[in-house]
């Protein structure tokens, strides 16, 4: 049945079992609050956070009602009995009544002291005044986990939200809100009451687990059998922990303190396996949007988790204080809730929308009216006394109904901003999209810019532009994770389409508004244009950048038009002047001839040697772009300057226009340091990433003092230009002249 139940995400009835346990635990809360509103009180609290007792005895930790007793007074006997006894004979006993008066025999600063003790009722409702923060955390944990499971109820983290929350409400309602007190240790059942809430407590860290197994999804196998462990695991540790008080710890207090406190074992243990849990799924998954709900929950619950332990269960152990009040600690886990909201909210964690977001906006209005009531009211009673005339309740409550629509107003603004970005005023968007792009000088640049500002400021998950062209859709930009459900708006131009404007929806429930799709249809208006003139300059590019190839296709075939045909034609002249001078030789006017053709051809030979070079260096055939500097530079180095290179073993495959482009570039530099730097040290760096970046840096005298470097730097940079790079040659602070030119180079596929 249980395989049946955890493994089918789609059965109808999941969602029913978890709703049906979550309404019984609540019931199991009620019987909680009545079976500590039955027993009798005496005034007193001797649990130490989770832990039944001191190991040093039954020792007033807090006093909650009228009561002799004092806070550090070591409880040693009631009604006669010595406490060790008792508790070595069990727990609790007959039951009292509230009127009831029995002696108590405590130690009070070391001397023996006995006391009459009048059991009282116990004051329900001011325990739960008092416990506020825990009230206060019940509340919202429970109302967020329920607004999660009435949008989204076959969501595996729905049904562990509100699973977790109903077990937590169990127990403030057994332990959390009322404490163990010391005449529970000897009569009636209030002892075991307490002792069901410590175990509810180690039951709701299974239920922390599973929440972090499951939220925001789980993907792989074993689903069924990690919720199962999880919870069985809290209850498991239990025993043996309970086992090894009862094998090694003879006094009966002391064995107390440790077989009565069933969630110790898993207070140690689970806190870092629920934070290993989400660790290992944020490493294992590259889902970005994914990891960042993650952060948010891991963030708060790790963060809750590491404030309860270091702010209360570790100082209690060690010391047997806290530095903040013990009814405090479950403020600790109040960020939880939130984040979970705000992962759902911003990053679409579980398809859930609006109601988690009116949650927020109407549970703070709450809690700020709240506290402006109480303010106004304690500011009242302390300029006129206090509060109990009717006039001065009324003016509070007529102050609160008339801060009450602004203060709604104020919040939902501020939440819609964060939540859900300036969907609710759109014209923002368009304003600030129009003073980004006005910073932006390249088509380029501007197509991103947009689609980032667009889907930053509306929250949605991806935005995209496409270009279109005559073989299909182009994608130019985009912004975040693609998903299944998207809208597209055309972009035109003078009436031409010239792309589509892709936007991705929050949720398979929510549409864009009214405002957002005006908005959305004001920047496509405008992004047309941008679009154009974007497709326009890469249209430019790559025409320019086939005309590069192709020139450079021309040049090597017409080198090896120079070499295979020219080149053999005048070898073939060559030697058939050496022919014709060995026959008809012999005579002063034959051997000039023969020495005026000889230098002729020789001539045409140097000629069609430099185009050839000029065409492409013979040097980057032989020994590609870095075995071509080398060469270039052994054959400038000179007992006055020093050339070293910086370069990788060896480079990738390069294009032609690129290595000609980057060799001519260098030796254009390295000729300009020898003639105009009078530097004594120059580097060559030459480094592939993304691009081909060159880096020529020497110590001379700088760009300054030079008269003649116009026409050497306007060839670098035209060289860098025509291949859509960038060349730069400055002063760096060290002196000397730094060039640098960056060659892109073209990506896969």
């Amino acid at each position: 049945m249980l395989h049946h139940v955890f493994n089918s995400g789609g059965n109808r009835r999941l969602p029913a079992l978890f709703l049906a346990a979550t309404f019984l635990l609540l019931l199991i809360a009620v019987v909680g609050v009545l079976w500590r509103a039955a027993g009798p009180s005496d005034g007193t609290m001797v649990n130490i956070g989770d832990t039944a007792a001191s190991s040093d005895g039954v020792i007033v930790k807090e006093t909650t009602g009228p009561t002799p007793l004092r806070v550090g007074d070591r409880i040693v006997a009631i009604n006669g009995r010595p406490l060790a006894e008792s508790v070595a004979h069990g727990v609790g006993g007959a039951p009292v009544e509230a009127g009831t008066t029995l002696p108590y025999d405590i130690l009070r600063e070391g001397a023996p002291v006995r006391l009459e003790i009048t059991l009282h009722r116990f004051g329900v409702a001011d325990a739960i005044w008092v416990g506020w923060p825990t009230l206060l955390v019940t509340i919202v944990l429970l109302g967020t986990a329920l607004a999660i499971f009435a949008v989204s109820a076959r969501e595996r983290a729905a049904h562990a939200g509100i699973f977790a929350s109903a077990i937590g409400v169990s127990t403030v309602a057994f332990a959390g809100y009322f404490p163990l007190e010391a005449v529970d240790l000897v009569a009636g059942d209030q002892f075991w009451r307490w002792y069901t809430g410590e175990l509810l407590f180690a039951l709701l860290w299974g239920g922390m687990l599973h929440f972090a197994l499951s939220f925001p999804e789980f993907t792989g196998r074993g689903y069924r059998t990690r919720v199962i462990a999880g919870y069985a695991g809290t209850l498991v540790l239990y025993p043996l922990v309970a086992g090894f008080g009862f094998l090694t710890v003879d006094d009966p207090l002391e064995r107390l303190a440790i077989v009565g406190s069933p969630a110790l074992a898993a207070l140690v243990t689970y806190p870092a396996l629920i934070i290993s849990v989400l660790l290992v799924k944020y490493v294992r998954n590259s889902d970005p949007m994914l990891r960042r709900r993650l952060r948010w929950l891991a963030t708060a619950l790790g963060g809750g988790a590491a404030l309860y332990l270091g702010m209360w269960i570790i100082p209690i152990a060690l010391t047997g204080g806290s530095p903040i009040p013990l009814q405090y600690h479950t403020l600790a886990f109040l960020p939880v809730p939130l984040a979970v909201a705000v992962a759902i909210q911003r990053h679409q964690a579980l398809n859930i929308e609006v109601v988690v977001g009116r949650t927020l906006v109407y549970g703070s209005l709450t809690i700020g009216l709240l506290a402006l009531y109480i303010g106004l009211v304690s500011l009242m009673s302390v300029a006129f006394g206090p509060g109990n005339h009717l006039w001065e309740q009324a003016l509070a409550a007529a102050l609160i109904a008339m801060a009450a629509h602004p203060l709604h107003s104020r919040l939902q603004s501020m939440i819609n901003t964060t939540l859900f970005g300036e969907r609710s005023d759109p014209y923002h968007v368009v304003s600030a999209l129009a003073s980004k792009l006005e910073h932006i000088h390249t088509p380029a640049e501007q197509l991103p810019a947009m689609v980032e500002t667009i889907g930053t400021a509306l929250r949605l998950p991806y935005v995209a532009i496409e270009l279109d062209r005559e073989a299909g859709s182009e994608k130019a930009a985009s912004f975040g994770t693609p998903t299944t459900l998207s809208h597209r708006l055309p972009l035109t131009y003078q009436g031409e389409l010239v792309g589509q404007l892709v936007i991705a929806r929050r949720g398979a429930r929510q549409l864009l508004g009214r405002k957002e799709r005006s908005m959305l249809a004001e920047v496509a208006r405008h992004a047309g244009t941008v679009v154009h003139t974007a497709r326009l300059t890469t249209d430019l590019v790559r025409s320019r950048d086939r005309l590069v190839r192709a020139r450079e296709e021309e040049r090597r075939r017409l080198l090896r038009e120079l070499h295979d045909g020219v080149g053999s034609t005048l070898a073939a002249v060559n030697l058939g002047l050496h022919a014709g001078r060995r026959t008809l030789g012999g005579t002063p006017s034959a051997d000039m001839l023969f020495d005026r053709l000889s230098e002729a051809l020789a001539g045409a030979v140097t000629e069609i040697r430099r185009l050839a070079h000029d065409l492409r260096p013979p040097a980057l055939e032989k020994l590609g772009l870095l075995g071509a500097i080398r060469e270039y530079i052994t054959s400038l180095e000179s007992p006055e300057l020093k050339i070293v290179l910086e370069a990788p073993e060896s480079l990738p495959a390069l294009p032609p226009t690129v290595d000609v482009a980057a060799y001519r570039i260098v030796c254009e530099a390295l000729t300009n340091v020898c003639r105009h730097a009078k530097a004594r040290h120059c580097t060559v760096r030459v480094r592939v990433t993304e691009n081909l970046r060159i880096d020529v840096i020497d110590d001379g005298v700088g760009l300054g003092s030079r008269t003649d470097t116009g026409i050497g730097l306007g060839s670098m940079r035209e060289r860098a230009a025509e291949l859509g790079g960038e060349f730069k040659a400055d002063e760096p602070g060290t002196g000397g002249t730094a060039v640098c030119a960056i060659l892109p180079l073209p990506g896969e596929g």
